[in-house]
Formats: C-alpha cells, sequence, structure tokens
C-alpha cells in the first residue's frame, strides 16, 4: 500500500475538516429555463457519494436525468467528460481501475491496468484527446504512461519509466505532456524529491523535460488554456501533522516554447483546479483546512493575472468552493463539500455572487462541463 497515493490522504483530510461547512442551500425556482437559449450540460462527481450526477445550466440549474452509480469500490476524486462519456478512475486502494460511464445509458465500463503492475498502477487523473475516443492516464504508482478507450477490457502501456509520481499526462498534437511531482513514494515519505516537472513524450520516448521554478513543490494538477498550460502547486505538509504550510502555488508553461513562467504564490496549499471554458483556469486553496478560497488564473496576463473571487450564496454568505469553473459567457459554477449532508452546485454572477443552487450530491469534489 506504500505505493497508493497520498493524495488521497490529503483529500481526506480535507474534506472531514469541511465537514458541515457551509449553509443549507436555497430550495430551486420551479421555472429553471425562463426564456433561455443555450443549455449547458454540466456532470459533478461525488465522490463519497460514489456517483455521477447530471445537471443543465441555462437562466438556472436544473437536475439532468438520474445519478450513474460508480459502484462500491469507487474512491476518485476527479473525472473528464467528452460529449457521450465520462472517465473516472479507483486508486490502488480498490484495485486501480479506469471507469467509463456512458452519459446517455448510464452504464459503467471498468478497464484494468496491464501486468505487471496491474491493481498496483495507482492511476492518476485521466484526459480525453481532442475526438472523445481515447483517453491517457498514468500510473502513479508504475511510473508509466497508458491509453485507452471506452470498450477496451485493458488499458495499453505507451511510455515507461516516466517521473517519481506522474499526476496528470495533457495530449497537445502528437505530444504528450505528463506532470511529474516528483514525490518519494518509493521511500513511503511521500516527501518531495525536488521541484515538480514535466515531461514531453513523443512516439512512447521522452523527448524532453520542462524543469519548473525551484519553489515549484509537490505539482498536483494541470489544465490547458489555449497555448499554455497552467500547473497547480499543492505545496508541502508537515509530515507529522499534514498541516499546510502555505507554499501552494501556480506556474504556467508556453507549449510552444516549452518554456516555464515564474513561481506565483497562491497564500495557501493548492487544492483543485479547472480549466472553463471563458479562457480562464480556475483554482481553489486552502491555509488551513478548514476554509476554501477561490482564485481566477488568466495565463495571457503577468504573473497569470491571479486574482481573488468572492464567492456568496443568495443570502450573501460565503461560499467555500472545493472546485469551480466558468462559462463562456462569463458565469460561474462552483462545488462545495458536504459530508453528512448533499453538496451545493451554484450558478455564479461573473463577480461570484450565486445566481442560483441546487443540491450536488455527497463529497462532491469536480464539476466538468461536456
Amino acid at each position: 500500500m506504500l505505493r497508493t497515493t497520498i493524495r488521497l490522504t490529503r483529500v481526506f483530510l480535507v474534506l472531514v475538516s469541511l465537514t458541515g461547512c457551509g449553509s443549507d442551500p436555497a430550495a430551486p425556482g420551479t421555472d429553471p429555463f425562463p426564456d433561455s437559449g443555450q443549455v449547458i450540460k454540466v456532470l459533478v462527481l461525488n465522490s463519497t457519494g460514489q456517483t455521477l450526477a447530471g445537471f443543465a445550466v441555462g437562466e438556472s440549474i436544473s437536475a439532468d436525468g438520474a445519478a450513474i452509480d460508480l459502484g462500491a469500490g469507487f474512491d476518485g476524486v476527479t473525472v473528464d467528460a467528452s460529449r457521450t462519456r465520462a472517465v473516472s478512475t479507483v486508486s490502488s486502494f480498490g484495485g486501480s481501475r479506469l471507469l467509463f460511464a456512458d452519459l446517455a445509458s448510464g452504464a459503467v465500463q471498468a478497464t484494468a491496468f496491464p501486468a505487471p503492475e496491474g491493481i498496483d498502477a495507482n492511476p492518476s487523473r485521466p484526459t480525453f484527446d481532442s475526438t472523445g475516443t481515447t483517453v491517457f492516464v498514468a500510473g502513479r504508482g508504475s511510473n508509466a504512461i497508458y491509453a485507452a478507450s471506452p470498450g477496451d477490457a485493458e488499458a495499453s502501456r505507451i511510455a515507461t519509466a516516466v517521473g517519481a509520481f506522474v499526476e496528470r499526462v495533457i495530449p497537445i498534437d502528437d505530444a504528450l505532456f505528463a506532470l511529474d511531482a516528483n514525490l518519494d513514494d518509493d521511500g513511503g515519505t511521500f516527501a518531495p524529491l525536488g521541484p515538480g516537472r514535466i515531461f514531453v513524450i513523443e512516439a512512447g520516448a521522452i523527448a524532453g523535460t520542462i524543469d519548473l521554478p525551484a519553489a515549484a513543490q509537490n505539482p498536483i494538477d494541470m489544465v490547458r488554456i489555449g497555448s499554455r498550460l497552467v500547473v497547480l502547486l499543492g505545496g508541502t505538509f508537515d509530515p507529522i501533522t499534514f498541516s499546510p504550510n502555505g507554499d501552494g502555488g501556480i506556474v504556467t508553461v508556453d507549449v510552444q516554447t516549452r518554456a516555464a513562467s515564474g513561481f506565483v504564490a497562491l497564500g495557501g496549499n493548492g487544492v483543485a483546479i479547472e480549466a472553463g471554458a471563458d479562457g480562464l483556469a480556475y483554482v481553489t486553496s486552502t491555509t488551513d483546512f478548514i476554509s476554501l478560497d477561490a482564485q481566477v488564473v488568466d495565463p495571457a496576463l503577468p504573473a497569470g493575472g491571479l486574482r481573488e473571487l468572492s464567492v456568496r450564496d443568495q443570502f450573501g454568505a460565503r461560499v467555500d468552493c472545493w472546485a469551480l469553473t466558468g462559462l463562456a459567457d462569463g458565469r460561474r459554477l462552483c462545488v462545495t463539500f458536504r459530508f453528512a449532508s448533499p453538496g451545493r452546485l451554484l450558478l455564479l454572477a461573473n463577480e461570484g455572487d450565486a445566481i442560483a443552487e441546487l443540491p450536488s450530491g455527497f463529497g462532491s469534489t469536480d464539476v466538468q462541463l461536456q
């Protein structure tokens, strides 16, 4: 079990600390789409509830069909989606699997990892390619990169000996950009071995390495915004208490030049990052595992254009978003974590004030636009 992800332990600590945070959600409106034009499909991953819930966003929010049951062994915290399918993972704790969900039928199909790593592969966050037909994912425990498509019984190993603890693989053109947290999972300490890095993989081999700044400790995820990658640094923790040291940040990488920008501090430890349909990245961070702060990143601006986003519900109360993203029209979506009752999915105006909300499900940890 030493090679299972410490990320799940850290997520669990945050989730337990946030139990009961936030006020009760407001009652949904009776007319969800008055005079609305385009309706946007949204998915919320409910990790503790082990479901994938669909929503439709127009002028307001409406539930979109029955939630998809991901099974009793599910422990994933992230999801990616195409127009027809969603994909998430089960860690080494549950036997290392990819789970493909058919969004029309609700059917869920598991894809295993090849021997010899098999159940010890410990998959990271999966990513669909631009066609929505192939998923790329790293094995944190196997230091390998895999590809799989819906219906595959077993993923294909396409690269080996990649990094120390790869958290995300993003396909761009004919290359794969693999974000390595560079953690000591072999020694069981999960302490940073040095700054994070990004390996560029072409034709199954490492074709180059993008070194991140010295302060870029423990990168936990990255997203693509146009011609740039935005990397979220989780930061470091006290090795005994797991208290956050508040040294998380962001780094942007130019895909064409393969050059990394300087480190931009978040003022806390990074928790989650999402790519918005508005060309911005959305980050959440914490200083105490009790509250969560939201920030907006514009990678086209100096220092990432980082600015705070104040999220308030319809009663004016502060909302701690676990994850949030942006719509093309400038509105935003936020999901909160609740342990003993459903979390909240909030539709926000541009400046962060809630327009509408619905219960999102138990243990909401990711929100994705279809």
